[in-house]
């Protein structure tokens, strides 16, 4: 019996020196990262039945367990992950947070000074001062994109080392819990199926360190190894082999890095960047490239495309300070067209801006099958589908064709895709064109007027042979019928002289009376001859004219008389529009509009009559009325806006029949402020997507300042559940001091108490001999 005491101390001793080194273990590693706590799992080792019962044997150690909780782990495995990508995301976007809504160096204070050098020149188009402002504030504004789009750029290439460095580490966390997979699968080989827990507190914690960088999913083998997918499901460690990652250039952008798969036979297949937006710092770096340095990049291009194209079609419809048509302001892009490795042949498929205020801040793909042309819109997935009959299309501001005249489908092989970036390039290609002050178009090219002053139009026929001149001419616009002319002819009546006048458009026709230069009159009907005499002065339906020297005989004298408007109607300074830049037929040359009551209802006539394209009306209600081509009449209500040819013009008030309204083409290019004004209208014009350059940068610097905002509240968040869930892991398990120190001295006591029974056996031994002695 003194034996089987002795056998049961000694169990008892070795538990005690068990559950003492587990104690140890757990104080000198309270501070390593990733441990967890470990205690000894005892157990009864049975008893011997003696025939009066059964007695105990002692205790003996089982298992020692480590204290894991497998579910508050994948909790913080998942929230880590997040915060990670928050983390990366908010570190790249508040860069640009704070450089797009800078006060002073973000794009607004250069717009606001450029626009204010624009209004001071429409002010003062004549001064160089004034001009030179407008090219210097025009080149800081350039400038100033230029600097944006260098960062934005910068921004990426920082995108692209942060993923090379962040592939690497990956891949070495890779290589190290594949072989912490092989020793824990040995180690439970060797021990009996026992868990070597310090191999896994470091393979787990080498496991969240990976999930920082990229969201993990463990499944645990029967061996005991665990096989890691990443991000959507790519298979990272299964055993002790791993999927080698590497960095690959996008195959539509060698500038642009993405994360690709070393292929067993050799190769790289690319994954695309969505497999890894749920969690990790990698993650945060791709959704912060595709959601915003992408678009903030496109949105950056499309301003400045929108504003050059602008100005550069303003400037085009102005003319210069040399009365020259103006030539473009700025250098703009056009969309990048890129082709998938994977095509054949080649294409003519041309790309052009149409519409800057209908472009998008995203990338498209357009594909071929054979038969439909496919159009993706990256920024949502929206599909456009045509075939080859529609062709031109116009998607977005963008027109798609073959280039050709006219314009049809673009050759491609079936299967090939391209991707198009039609504002990518914007702020990149932007510059200034203009560097000479006399080529800012100031001014408009039409000029318009009313016919304010009485003019008799005296004129005489080069087949004239005398030598009578007319002189002391006059109107009398009560008297003259405004549209009518009047023509006297010489001829001979024996030896004397005669004039006989001939009126045209006015009914009846008005006599002649006649003042010689002795002062005796005379009068005469329309149409009768009356004798001349050199220096007589002349008058007939409100003309009046001196005529002095001998005329021949068939000499004329002509009078087209135009009397100055009665009416009070004005008419606009006028402007011109698009149109005005491809017609061959504008009105300059020039045209006259001329009131006429007669007409029902009365009506502007034209002279010359409208060109082939025709035109429009436009009345104060908003309707419409077209203008035939040819027509040599137009309707009139006060108010009226006419485009015709591309000029445009507002006529306003009640007319007097006979008033005339001339467009000509301007010949004081100098002084002239029109264009400029329409270059400053620029600055408030709804230009891009319903709203001005400013409205638009706005919008940018508010997009980016709110995205800013939501993921440095959700980063906080994140981390505020991510402490809560380590805090709640910790307490149960990690090492308490305090615990383990109380554990210290009952497993000391447990030793000591163990070592008394071995010594009381002892004693019992001793007493046995000394019996048997």
């Amino acid at each position: 019996m003194a034996t089987n005491i002795f056998s049961i101390g000694q169990s008892a001793l070795q538990a005690a020196m068990a559950a003492q080194a587990t104690t140890s273990h757990n104080i000198s590693n309270a501070t390593t990262p990733g441990y967890n706590r470990q205690e000894v799992v005892q157990s009864s080792a049975g008893g011997i039945n003696y025939g009066y019962g059964f007695v105990g044997q002692g205790a003996q150690v089982t298992q020692i367990k480590r204290i894991y909780n497998d579910f508050l782990t994948k909790q913080a495995l998942a929230s880590q992950s997040s915060a990670s990508s928050l983390d990366s995301y908010y570190a790249q976007i508040s860069q640009i947070n704070n450089m797009v809504a800078d006060t002073k160096a973000g794009l607004s204070p250069a717009l606001q000074d450029f626009f204010a050098a624009i209004q001071n020149l429409a002010s003062n188009p004549n001064t160089q001062a004034s001009r030179q402002s407008v090219l210097s504030q025009a080149s800081t504004l350039v400038a100033r994109v230029s600097s944006i789009n260098d960062q934005l750029q910068q921004s990426s290439a920082a995108v692209n080392s942060q993923i090379t460095s962040t592939v690497t580490s990956i891949n070495s966390y890779a290589q190290q819990i594949a072989k912490l997979n092989q020793a824990i699968v040995s180690a439970v080989g060797s021990g009996g199926g026992q868990q070597p827990n310090d191999l896994l507190d470091q393979r787990d914690q080498l496991v969240a360190e990976l999930n920082k960088y990229v969201k993990i999913t463990t499944v645990p083998q029967d061996s005991g190894a665990v096989s890691v997918f990443i991000g959507t499901g790519q298979s990272l460690v299964t055993g002790d082999q791993i999927t080698q990652l590497t960095v690959t250039n996008s195959p539509t952008d060698v500038s642009r890095l993405q994360v690709g798969q070393v292929l067993p036979g050799g190769g790289t297949a690319t994954i695309p960047d969505s497999f890894f937006y749920d969690g990790g710092s990698l993650g945060g770096l791709l959704k912060y490239r595709s959601e915003t340095l992408d678009p903030t990049q496109n949105a950056l291009g499309r301003i400045a495309i929108a504003m050059g194209t602008a100005f550069n079609q303003q400037q085009k419809l102005g003319l210069d300070q040399n009365g020259n048509p103006g030539t473009n302001m700025f250098n703009v892009s056009s969309p990048n067209l890129i082709g998938f490795p994977t095509n054949t042949g080649t294409t003519n498929l041309t790309t052009t801006i149409s519409d800057p205020s209908a472009l998008t801040t995203s990338d498209y793909t357009l594909s071929y099958d054979g038969t439909n042309y496919t159009f993706t819109r990256l920024s949502d997935n929206t599909k456009t589908v045509k075939v080859a009959g529609d062709f031109p299309v116009t998607l977005d501001g963008v027109t798609y064709s073959d280039g050709g005249t006219p314009a049809g489908a673009p050759t491609m092989a079936s299967g090939n895709t391209y991707k198009i970036q039609p504002t990518a390039n914007g702020a990149t290609a932007f510059s200034l064109a203009l560097n000479n002050t006399q080529l800012l178009a100031t001014a408009a090219p039409i000029s318009t007027s009313a016919n304010a002053t009485n003019n008799v139009n005296a004129s005489t026929p080069a087949t004239n042979t005398g030598n009578a001149i007319i002189s002391n001419t006059s109107l009398d616009p009560a008297t003259f019928k405004q549209g009518s002319s009047v023509s006297f002819t010489a001829s001979l009546s024996g030896a004397q002289v005669q004039l006989t006048a001939a009126w045209t458009g006015a009914a009846p026709a008005p006599a002649v009376t006649f003042t010689n230069p002795d002062g005796t009159t005379g009068s005469v009907p329309a149409g009768t001859a009356f004798n001349y005499t050199p220096g007589m002065t002349i008058s007939s339906g409100g003309v009046t004219y001196a005529l002095t020297g001998t005329p021949s005989v068939g000499d004329q004298f002509n009078f087209a008389p135009v009397a100055a408007n009665k009416g009070t109607a004005t008419i606009n300074a006028g402007s011109v529009t698009a149109p005005y830049l491809t017609t061959t037929t504008p009105l300059t040359k020039p045209t006259t509009l001329t009131y006429n009551t007669a007409a029902a209802p009365p009506a502007f006539t034209i002279s010359p009559a409208v060109p082939a394209g025709g035109g429009t009306i436009t009345h104060k209600d908003g309707t419409t009325t077209a203008i035939a081509g040819g027509a040599t009449s137009l309707a009139y209500t006060a108010g009226d806006t006419y485009e015709i040819s591309g000029v445009k013009f507002q006529i306003s008030g009640q007319p007097s029949n006979g008033d005339q309204f001339t467009i000509s083409a301007n010949t004081n290019a100098t002084s002239d402020n029109r264009n400029a004004l329409a270059l400053a209208g620029l600055q408030t014009a709804n230009t891009i997507n319903g709203t001005s350059f400013q409205g638009s940068y706005s919008q940018l610097v508010a997009t980016i300042g709110n995205k800013t905002n939501e993921i440095n509240v959700t980063n906080t968040a994140e981390k505020t559940r991510l402490t809560a869930i380590q805090t709640q892991q910790q307490t149960e398990s990690g090492v308490n001091q305090d615990e383990e120190l109380a554990n210290m001295i009952r497993n000391q006591q447990q030793y000591q108490a163990a070592a008394k029974i071995i010594q009381a056996a002892s004693d019992m031994i001793n007493v046995l001999l000394t019996l048997g002695g």
